[in-house]
């Protein structure tokens, strides 16, 4: 059995038809760069892994170039923000310092996604580097810290709590979503009765015998990585090589980041689609076979995802095994309209096959990969959508420079 992975944070927050350009598969020229880090799609650290999109994250003691540690196989997920890393690849020895309220007291954050799974656990404070750029004095997550656990039920008391490696099949998650914090001002409020908002806590003194629900500015909450680099911060690209639509047993892609700041992420090409404040295209499927169509007035592109997720008639994969995932009796070709906010669209497709025999060929990258959803409204344009393409995301509040036509400020994606 195949684990359905859909890691879309369930609250975003962001502080702020006719005729479109089409998107075509083909093989992307990788840049090299300063500004650029690895991906990598393979098995995962449990060895079962199935459209994981990897990096590696070098954590440091603010200011130090010797007390760090450079972790591999932290998924890349643009469907939150915030860098999230299990304890257990953090060795005390770096010395980093627990991030505290006002009382002084250790503060806690919680991630709810789609999945059913959730992460919880305390805030840090590091240096960040991916490729050569780094994010200093950057908050961080640590998942899964064993003195905490006791309080994991005040971040969900049905889903599953991500421990280990085996748990989450990474060693960590990078969100790069489009906002610039976690939920920004949304925590920054106290809610009429209590400062509950589901996404930060604080233990109640030094010794942390309970823990409660606490407001957070937007500086002190997990970041978005990338806005946090001295340059190269309005945004970043990920770019991904072709995968036969068979599969592969592993792809290679790359991330760039900033848009128009140095002669490697330049997209002109490039159509921009400004999002909703929520972070959403709208979407519009339709497929000879009539078993895929229809139209999804919140879609998103989430790496985080292993497949492309929405509900129609396709036939699923049998219960238990493979669940989730559709197994349509031969190959759909699937038509996809995305809009913006305004008038703008772009044309793409995508093709779906039998997850159930996709499964047997033991692969880790399948493009044809997708499933049901359970969510009206919803289109998760997961990891396969991105197999070929070039994907720019456009941050929150930050101006547009490099990029095609359309948006003039972030959030945007562009295709």
């Amino acid at each position: 059995m195949k684990r359905l992975f859909l890691l879309l944070a369930l609250t975003q927050a962001l502080v702020a038809c006719g005729g479109g350009a089409s998107v075509n598969e083909e093989q992307v020229l990788l840049p090299e760069g300063a500004n650029v880090a690895d991906l990598l799609v393979d098995s995962g650290p449990d060895g079962n892994g199935v459209n994981r999109l990897y990096t590696s994250v070098t954590i440091c003691k603010p200011g130090s170039t010797t007390l760090c540690k450079t972790i591999d196989h932290v998924l890349v997920d643009t469907g939150s923000v915030g860098l999230r890393l299990l304890a257990s690849e953090v060795p005390a020895d770096l010395q980093l310092s627990a991030a505290k309220n006002t009382n002084g007291n250790v503060l806690l954050g919680c991630a709810n996604f789609l999945d059913g799974s959730f992460a919880w656990g305390p805030l840090t404070i590091a240096d960040v580097k991916l490729g050569g750029l780094t994010a200093a004095d950057t908050t961080v997550q640590l998942v899964g810290h064993s003195e905490y656990d006791p309080f994991q039920y005040q971040c969900s008391t049905w889903g599953d709590p991500i421990i280990t490696a085996t748990d989450l099949g990474a060693n960590g998650i990078l969100g790069v979503g489009l906002s610039k914090q976690d939920c920004g001002s949304a925590c920054e409020v106290q809610g009429r009765r209590n400062a509950r908002n589901g996404k930060y806590f604080s233990c109640s003194n030094a010794a942390c015998t309970s823990v409660a629900g606490t407001t957070l500015a937007s500086n002190k909450q997990l970041q978005q990585v990338v806005a946090r680099f001295p340059t190269d911060n309005n945004g970043f690209a990920i770019q991904m090589d072709s995968v036969p639509s068979a599969g592969a047993v592993t792809a290679t892609g790359k991330m760039i980041f900033g848009l128009g700041t140095r002669s490697n992420n330049h997209f002109p090409a490039l159509q921009v689609l400004a999002t909703t404040t929520q972070g959403y295209l709208y979407g519009t499927l339709s497929s000879n076979s009539g078993l895929a169509g229809g139209s999804f007035s919140s879609t998103f592109l989430d790496t985080g995802s292993n497949g492309i997720f929405f509900d129609s008639y396709i036939p699923n994969c049998t219960y238990p095994n493979d669940s989730g995932f559709y197994c349509p009796f031969t190959d759909i070709a699937i038509n996809v309209i995305l809009g913006t906010a305004g008038t703008v669209q772009v044309r793409a497709s995508f093709t779906l096959s039998n997850a159930a025999a996709l499964f047997q060929k033991g692969n880790s990258a399948l493009p044809t990969l997708g499933g049901a959803l359970g969510a009206q409204g919803l289109l998760d344009l997961g990891l396969p959508f991105f197999y070929g393409k070039t994907v720019v995301i456009g941050i929150d509040g930050m101006p547009i420079t490099g990029v095609g036509t359309g948006a003039t400020m972030g959030p945007y994606y562009a295709l």
